[in-house]
C-alpha cells in the first residue's frame, strides 16, 4: 500500500532514520522500496520505517520479516506505536485513539507484534514526535533479531 506520511514526521525521525541506515551490512531490505510480497531469499538488514500503518494484518506482516531475516541478521523499526503505561491504558479505554489518516492502522502494540512474530527484541527506545496530530506522535525505535540458536521457522520448529 502507498502510503505519504507527513512531512513533519519525516523530518522528525531523518536523524534516526541516518543513524539506523549506517548500521547496514549484508544483503539489505527497505520495506517500501520492495514489497514483502516481491523479496526473496534472505537479508541480512532489513528495514521498516513508517510502514506498519499500512498494512491491515501487522502479524502476518512481522511473520514475513522474520521468514527473510538471515539467522545473523537485524531487522531495524521505525514506527508509530501505541502508548504504553497509565496514559496508554486510559486512552485505550477510553477509546480516545482516532485515525487522523484514512486506512491506516495507529493502535497498535509494534513491539508486541515484533515478539509474537518470534524475534527477539535487542534495543528498544520510545519516543514523541510533539509537532504532530496525537495519534502520531508515540514512535518506538526496535532493532530485533532472531533468537539465539533458532531456526528460520517461528518456535525453532
Amino acid at each position: 500500500m502507498a502510503m505519504e506520511i507527513p512531512t513533519e514526521v519525516s523530518a522528525a525521525l531523518a536523524l534516526r532514520r541516518t543513524a539506523l541506515l549506517e548500521r547496514a551490512r549484508g544483503r539489505i531490505l527497505e520495506v517500501g522500496q520492495i514489497d514483502l510480497g516481491d523479496a526473496d531469499g534472505r537479508y541480512d538488514t532489513i528495514y521498516s520505517f513508517v510502514r506498519s500503518p499500512g498494512e491491515s494484518d501487522l502479524d502476518g506482516y512481522m511473520a514475513r520479516i522474520r521468514e527473510l531475516l538471515a539467522p545473523e541478521g537485524m531487522a531495524f523499526f521505525l514506527e508509530p506505536t501505541i502508548r504504553t503505561g497509565p496514559l496508554g491504558r486510559a486512552l485505550g479505554i477510553g477509546g480516545q485513539v482516532v485515525r487522523p489518516m484514512t486506512g491506516l492502522h495507529l493502535d497498535r502494540d509494534v513491539p508486541q507484534a515484533i515478539r509474537r512474530a518470534g524475534l527477539f527484541i535487542t534495543d528498544l527506545h520510545r519516543f514523541e514526535i510533539a509537532s504532530v496530530a496525537a495519534p502520531l506522535r508515540p514512535f518506538v525505535e526496535a532493532w530485533a533479531r532472531l533468537p539465539t540458536g533458532s531456526r528460520s521457522e517461528p518456535n525453532g520448529s
